[in-house]
């Protein structure tokens, strides 16, 4: 997957909206981190995009009372399709019915089947959730939290540090780190948040007319939403018509051999 630094999108919202990219405030950094925010999910939700659905097999599993099924993998956002077969390398593979319940602790997909054992699950991935602060060096960081890091200075860092490149991302924290271990000098503890190339124009643009919004300039937020659909719109189109892949799993031919 392509992917696209929070840093780049962040100075294009912070110039589309006339903010100074070169004089970020904590308050103007966590304001536009919130929009960023929800407009990821906007977009990650938005349609069936090849950049974050992925297939994957699963083992069923016949509780005691004869139900069947299985638990998606852990990055599993919404199971959009169960199949026989693995749908990415058979015309054989047929679709089968399928209920989410949720037990309280964790997701099943339940079948309408007691005979199959395996089988496999088209889904969308998790939407990442940006929250981050800057990263500060004298912190000791616990599992879950997140920081927001610039890999090219190794340091927390809103602007670019001269002489050096600039790639700021959000990183979650996956076990308690030491004062001073940052994704650079404990990448094993942290997990960069990756945000898809395909969405930046659409968050950054979103952002900017959420800036307006705030600002209570809603002709303007309204006109500057439209051209972030717009945007993603046209990612759509290119997926569909340039890339020729279809917005979902078509399957022909289920019983050829």
């Amino acid at each position: 997957m392509r992917t696209q630094n929070f840093s780049q999108i962040l100075f294009d919202a912070l110039q589309y909206s006339g903010n100074d990219r070169y004089n970020i405030s904590r308050e103007t950094f966590g304001q536009f981190r919130d929009f960023c925010n929800s407009r990821i999910r906007e977009a990650w939700e938005n349609q069936l995009w090849a950049d974050v659905c992925r297939v994957a097999e699963f083992t069923a599993v016949v509780d005691a009372s004869g139900v069947t099924y299985f638990i998606p993998d852990a990055e599993c956002g919404e199971v959009l399709g169960v199949y026989t077969l693995n749908p990415l390398v058979s015309s054989r593979a047929v679709g089968m019915n399928y209920q989410l319940y949720d037990t309280g602790t964790e997701l099943r997909i339940v079948l309408e089947t007691t005979t199959i054992a395996t089988g496999w699950y088209y889904y969308r991935t998790k939407v990442p959730s940006l929250t981050g602060e800057l990263f500060d060096p004298v912190t000791v960081y616990y599992a879950g939290s997140q920081v927001y890091f610039d890999s090219g200075s190794s340091t927390g860092t809103y602007i670019p540090v001269s002489g050096k490149p600039h790639s700021a991302n959000f990183y979650t924290c996956l076990e308690t780190t030491s004062a001073g271990q940052s994704p650079s000098t404990a990448p094993t503890k942290w997990k960069i948040e990756k945000i898809p190339y395909i969405f930046s124009q659409f968050m950054a643009w979103g952002a900017c007319a959420n800036w307006f919004a705030s600002e209570t300039l809603l002709q303007e937020a309204l006109a500057i939403d439209s051209k972030a659909r717009l945007l993603l719109e046209d990612e759509m189109d290119k997926q569909v018509n340039q890339q020729n892949q279809i917005p979902k799993l078509k399957f022909t031919n289920p019983y050829s051999r």
